[in-house]
């Protein structure tokens, strides 16, 4: 799918958001998904893709809330974890700064911890730009990569856009590549970051993968273009900033075959659950080294109408994971995506598959048998499911 410039501007603009606050808050993301879904309104008016707009700004938001939920998930993991040792990661220790504002935060640091990575250190340049794919971990759900990028002065690192993975063996796509993990060092202007896709188990784990990207920068501003600050105290707007972007560029490297043996366990959990005349069921919860997925089910199970579904998703929401590891560790695990399966809906977690978890329990927000008129009356409730 081509990317046009304007979508490259939005998609620059989350990532903006992510470089600049030090933490997420609900103002914060509730201004950004407003800017988001401003320009793309103006956007696409000017364009006349409608269809796509939608598709791309609804992504945008969900994604957006859910580093809203992974924000509050790491305040409460801050009260409730036990103290471990900081392990460190060798090569990979410029990486822990990505943390403090990661999503998946909690999946990274069990991985690392565990040295369930694989390290492939190759560089790729393009014009003035520079990339290092520095590592990649992978399981039957996903497959993460965490890179390295710079450009030269005056021109600063921004962002990484149009990502993708294929088996390079066959040139099938894996997925496209989901909102990255950021961290910019104060020192030689290098961006560092992580990016993840998703896959289906039921495929085997390709033998050698290529990573397809652009890379952007800002384009310094030219003398007199910047607006001065008594025009700016006076209310009017400032100017845009302006992104330049690199060529395509590709990293093709052989996969570690460790990743290849199943690791997932899948839990049945099978409860269903009424909430008004509706009846859900939360199925089944898969846990691998890299991702934990709930799925839930409505019952009877057959395409629901589009206001139903949105009606479910609103009020039927799970929020975090409680796990306590075998060393009596207690950890949140928050969300990181969700998306329908058609007849229900799955929603993605944190995983600290590695650290052994003896106990795991859903906290879903909503109340069955209770009938709520707005999500607002649903998030004042919550029950607890025990998954293991």
């Amino acid at each position: 799918m081509t990317i046009s410039p304007e979508e490259k501007a939005l998609l620059a603009d989350a990532y903006e958001v992510k470089k600049e606050q030090k933490q997420w808050n609900s103002a914060d993301t509730t201004a950004a998904i407003q800017r988001g879904l401003a320009k793309g309104r103006t956007s696409k008016r000017n364009l006349g893709r409608s269809g796509k707009w939608i598709v791309f700004l609804s992504a945008a938001s969900v994604i957006l809330g859910f580093m809203l939920f992974g924000a509050f998930g790491d305040n409460r993991q801050q009260r409730l974890a036990s103290p471990e040792p900081v392990i460190h990661w060798g090569k990979l220790e410029p990486f822990r700064e990505l943390l403090p504002r990661d999503p998946e935060r909690v999946t990274l640091t069990s991985a690392l911890n565990h040295n369930y990575v694989q390290l492939v250190d190759q560089t790729v340049k393009t014009g003035k730009y520079e990339f290092t794919l520095d590592a990649v971990m992978a399981d039957e759900n996903r497959i993460i990569i965490l890179y390295s990028a710079r450009t030269d002065m005056p021109n600063k690192m921004y962002s990484i856009v149009n990502d993708k993975l294929t088996d390079a063996s066959t040139g099938n796509l894996i997925d496209n590549g989901s909102i990255n993990g950021i961290h910019f060092s104060d020192e030689n202007n290098v961006l560092y970051g992580r990016t993840t896709f998703d896959r289906s188990r039921s495929k085997p784990l390709p033998d050698q993968l290529n990573f397809q990207f652009q890379l952007s920068s800002v384009v310094p501003d030219k003398p007199g273009d910047t607006k001065s600050e008594k025009q700016e105290s006076q209310g009017e707007k400032q100017q845009e900033r302006k992104y330049a972007f690199s060529k395509k560029m590709n990293v093709s490297f052989a996969l570690d075959p460790k990743f290849s043996t199943p690791q997932t366990e899948i839990i049945d959990v099978n409860r269903t659950f009424k909430f008004g005349e509706h009846e859900v069921s939360i199925a089944d919860v898969e846990i691998s080294p890299l991702v934990t997925r709930v799925r839930f089910e409505y019952k009877p199970k057959k395409q629901l109408d589009y206001e139903t579904e949105l009606f479910l998703e609103d009020i039927i929401r799970p929020f975090e994971i409680t796990s306590i590891s075998n060393k009596g560790v207690k950890t949140i695990l928050s969300p990181v995506g969700s998306g329908g399966t058609g007849d229900g809906m799955t929603y993605s977690f944190n995983s600290d598959f590695l650290n052994d978890p003896k106990s795991m329990i859903l906290k879903v927000q909503g109340k069955p048998g209770k009938v709520y008129g707005n999500q607002q009356d649903a998030a004042k409730d919550e029950f607890e499911i025990k998954i293991k």
